[in-house]
């Protein structure tokens, strides 16, 4: 990028500034006193005199690249540096080099940009505008005679040009995407023995009496009424979800509600749902429960079924040569997950 960046500060005198190749050299050479003795013909020199981050540019934080996909990365913010020339004029004659000076303090300070129609090589693909400054103070020299001595070169007069460039930092892979386990609600739960407190599942009017308020069950005929203490069950529903109605003095309050019970007669199952990124159920994937001898294979829905007892398992997900692990807890035999199928490929 140094020899692109030096070529387009040739170009910009050539174009801008009118500096004829033909009566005038531009050179990017140290400046030594063999250097000098060498030139033949008017010379303007612009030599790369130092390289700095410029810190007040610095951002921190990172961005994410390629969000839920397989190539997703997180990077930080580029670093910005500046890169200061001293350009300095070479004639026979004091007031040529004066003259050709000035012209050049003409032509940059006439470009706050590099024009983008000058860059050359990969400057052509930079994503920001080149910002540039001309003698400015921070750019001149704090020692101008240490400098030349260690050149050997006489003193000499000399134009400050500070090029911003950014540099960007390396991406890093940001991990297989998350798989979404959906949004939980606890649910009001109680067995038929136990019952629910009617004060607890709605919010109820002020100074409305706990008892003998009648509880209706959505899409049953079951029905129950409040004791004093605002208690009531109901003894002929088979454990599940319901949806209670209470109404009061033409309020209608509904409230989802679990009722519990002893289901040790049925074998604890676990099913969820494998989707794409786009939300498609996937099929034909196998999930196998790690370190047991458990497997299943996804159908059409993109759904899969395994027999496991409450507990904690990681699932190992495989799928057209990619796989991911994924850490479930199952409590009981209902629930359930859906889970965005993703990952890294599969070790081989």
């Amino acid at each position: 990028m140094l020899s692109d960046l030096d070529e387009t500060i040739r170009q910009l005198l050539i174009n801008e500034g009118e500096f004829v190749p033909a009566e005038v050299d531009i050179s990017f050479d140290i400046p030594t006193r063999d250097w000098s003795a060498g030139i033949s013909k008017p010379t303007l020199n612009c030599y790369l005199f130092d390289i700095h981050e410029r810190r007040a540019l610095r951002e921190e934080g990172w961005r994410l690249e390629g969000r839920g996909s397989r190539e997703a990365a997180r990077r930080q913010p580029p670093l910005f540096f500046e890169l200061t020339y001293l350009i300095t004029a070479w004639t026979t004659a004091v007031e040529d080099e004066h003259r050709l000076l000035w012209h050049v303090l003409e032509t940059l300070m006439d470009h706050p940009t590099l024009p983008v129609e000058r860059l050359q090589g990969s400057l052509r693909d930079y994503e920001w505008p080149i910002h540039t400054n001309v003698a400015q103070l921070e750019g001149v020299l704090k020692s101008p005679g240490e400098f030349w001595t260690a050149l050997e070169n006489q003193l000499k007069p000399s134009i400050s040009f500070v090029v911003t460039l950014a540099r960007e930092r390396r991406a890093e892979r940001a991990g297989p995407p998350v798989l979404s386990t959906g949004i939980r609600l606890q649910l009001p739960e109680a067995s038929p023995n136990t019952g629910f407190r009617v004060n607890q599942i709605f919010r109820l009017p002020a100074a409305t009496p706990l008892g003998g308020l009648t509880i209706a069950v959505e899409g049953h005929p079951d029905r129950a009424v409040t004791d004093d203490a605002g208690v009531f069950r109901f003894d002929g529903l088979a454990p599940g979800r319901y949806l209670l109605t209470l109404t009061i003095n033409g309020q209608v309050l509904q409230r989802m509600v679990r009722i519990s019970g002893e289901q040790a007669a049925e074998q604890p199952r676990y099913s969820d749902i494998i989707r794409d990124q786009a939300g498609t159920p996937l099929a034909g994937v196998t999930v196998e429960v790690e370190h047991h001898n458990r497997q299943a294979v996804t159908g059409d829905d993109g759904r899969f079924t395994l027999d496991l007892a409450p507990g904690r398992y990681t699932l190992v997900i495989r799928h057209d040569g990619w796989s991911q692990r994924r850490p479930v807890l199952i409590r009981d035999h209902s629930y359930r997950i859906t889970m965005q199928m993703g990952g890294a490929v599969a070790d081989t």
